[in-house]
């Protein structure tokens, strides 16, 4: 609810700070006080468009700050919005007007958007009247509105179609998929299966080819590896024109031995030259192996190079390496097998989505049908509320439509479009007057009788309506005597859950405050200003009197005073009946 609403130098306001409150708060005044200046203030919090013809003359920028109170459980904000929500009670919200043009934005003193404003506190009031921040001037409410009156039956079908709509718009969105894929996969097909074949018909293992290149290189050089190993083992061991190594070696081993009593060194010299003898002797006989080991096929090293070759040829085609390769196989082979088995699926899902769009169209009938029965009482009551507001011939009507949709449900002969909460459009319909057909809600050109509308479809909606502070502009207009006292008597019911605000003329209306407000112009310093103060006790008797009368006298006073304590003794009573 809006707890306070402070105001600087916006009109004829220099500074005014005005703290609400729980119920009905009335706010009158002489015409031209400033009364419109305080609902053009919340205006402004509700995002409405800034004129800076609106800010005082001789100052710089007007400000127009409203402090809120959040109540538990509502749904206030997005994710986005949330964010800015420091403490879960409480909301500042603040608007500044600048005669540079450079209006700003505030929310628990954090700049944001008119747009994140507007989507703030359009949760928060309702302000009725010439105006557009009407809730139920919004057709997509209607059917939520409708939904909540109608209870949780009405509520938990509603929950039904959304998570049903919802699975078959899921296994809608998988055909289509697997169809799409089926296409790609089916022009693929061919495709795929030559490169499986290609792949498999090489009988690759993965490093081969590490391995085959390694041969090859061996290949090519078989006469150099051949003439080494020949040359190698003459020098070591047997050589007709030169003393092989071995023998070399055996002489100074034998030299040294010769000696070695004259000095240990020399001994442990020649066991070195032994073991290198020995050492030798063995790498002589590990060449001779491997020469005999040497195999050069006629048309081996063309057989590699072919391997290689080909080897080459499935890299560049299906990856870098030999493991890449047989990867890409297996990955072939599965895009294979759902060319073989997404025509099962796709028959499966047919036959899941029919069974879906049966249960579906069983919830939507049976939701639609509800709704109308639901409808039609809520109708009657409202058509009884406009009739105690003075609006005897008025009707009102719910009217239901439907949109057609090739991707719809065939309901009867033709193809319905399935929305968000069902199949049916829904759309408050009023007439005003006796013998004028039922128009949309949105259609209604008086701010008396729109405001009038607005409190009887309130009253119904009382406790649907999650929105908490709800403000009535014009709302006495064009209506006196009897119906004022009924207007009144309805604004205190509704107040009962809902802050209510009203701006109001009437003395039947005033005396149902529970919290009254004059709103008032005096001059200071050779200027005019407005003041807003809360009356009390006589104060509030005498403002009730001077609406009776236009002045004070005994008998004014007297008749307010008999007015105020009927009202007060009234709305309980009503309050009790409305209760049991």
């Amino acid at each position: 609810m809006l707890q306070e609403l402070y105001i600087s130098n916006l009109a004829l306001i220099d500074k005014a700070r005005v703290q609400f409150g729980d119920g009905l708060n009335i706010l009158t005044g002489e015409t031209g006080a400033g009364k419109t200046v305080i609902v053009g203030a919340v205006n402004l919090l509700l995002g409405s468009r800034a004129d800076t013809s609106l800010i005082r003359r001789g100052s710089g920028k007007a400000e127009v700050q409203g402090l809120f109170s959040i109540p538990p459980g509502l749904k206030v904000m997005d994710e986005k919005i949330s964010d800015l929500i420091e403490d879960e009670d409480q909301l500042i919200v603040r608007r500044i007007l600048s005669s540079d043009g450079k209006n700003k934005c505030y929310v628990n003193d954090r700049m944001v958007t008119l747009g994140t404003l507007s989507d703030i506190t359009r949760h928060l009031i309702d302000l009725h009247g010439q105006h557009e921040h009407q809730s139920l001037f919004k057709i997509s409410s209607h059917i939520d509105f409708l939904d909540k009156y109608g209870g949780e039956e009405l509520l938990g079908l509603r929950r039904q179609f959304q998570e049903k709509s919802r699975a078959l718009r899921n296994l809608r969105q998988e055909l289509s998929h697997l169809k799409l894929a089926e296409r790609e996969l089916l022009a693929k097909k061919d495709l795929l299966e030559f490169q499986i074949n290609e792949i498999e018909k090489a009988a690759l293992a993965p490093g081969e080819d590490i391995e085959i290149a390694k041969e090859r290189d061996i290949l090519r050089n078989a006469e150099k590896i051949y003439a080494a190993l020949a040359n190698s083992n003459s020098l070591l061991t047997e050589n007709a024109e030169i003393t092989p190594a071995t023998e070399l070696i055996a002489q100074a081993v034998d030299e040294l031995r010769a000696i070695s009593n004259l000095d240990q060194d020399l001994a442990l010299m020649a066991d070195r030259l032994n073991g290198l003898l020995i050492e030798i002797e063995d790498c002589a006989a590990n060449l001779r192996d491997y020469s005999l080991r040497l195999d050069f096929p006629s048309g081996r090293l063309q057989e590699v190079e072919d391997r290689l070759a080909l080897l080459s040829l499935l890299k560049k085609k299906y990856g870098s390496t030999i493991e890449e390769i047989l990867t890409y196989k297996d990955g072939a082979s599965r895009e294979l097998l759902l060319c073989d088995t997404s025509s099962e699926r796709i028959e499966k899902l047919g036959a899941d989505i029919q069974e879906a769009e049966k249960e579906l169209l069983e919830i939507a009938v049976s939701q639609s049908d509800r709704r109308k029965e639901v409808a039609r009482k809520f109708a009657e009551e409202v058509r009884r509320e406009l009739a105690d507001l003075d609006m005897p011939s008025a009707s009102f009507e719910v009217s239901f439509s439907r949109e057609q949709d090739d991707d719809g449900l065939f309901v009867g002969r033709e193809k319905v479009k399935l929305l968000l909460y069902g199949i049916d459009k829904v759309e408050f319909m009023v007439s005003a007057n006796k013998g004028e057909p039922a128009m949309p809600l949105v259609k209604i050109a008086s701010g008396g009788e729109i405001s009038r509308v607005m409190l009887a479809l309130k009253i119904v909606l009382a406790d649907a309506d999650e929105v908490p502070t709800l403000i009535f502009d014009e709302v006495d207009a064009g209506i006196g005597g009897k119906t004022a006292t009924a207007v009144g008597q309805k604004m205190s019911i509704l107040s009962r859950r809902h802050q209510v605000m009203a701006v109001t003329h009437l003395p039947q209306i005033a005396s149902f405050a529970d919290k009254h407000f004059s709103v008032a112009k005096r001059e200071v310093a050779n200027r005019t200003i407005t003041e807003v103060r809360e009356l009390l006790s006589q104060d509030r008797i005498g403002e009730v009197a001077r609406l009776l009368s236009g002045a004070l006298s005994e008998v004014s006073l007297k008749h307010a005073g008999e007015l105020v304590e009927e009202a007060r003794k009234s709305k309980y009573e009503l309050i009790d009946e409305k209760t049991n």
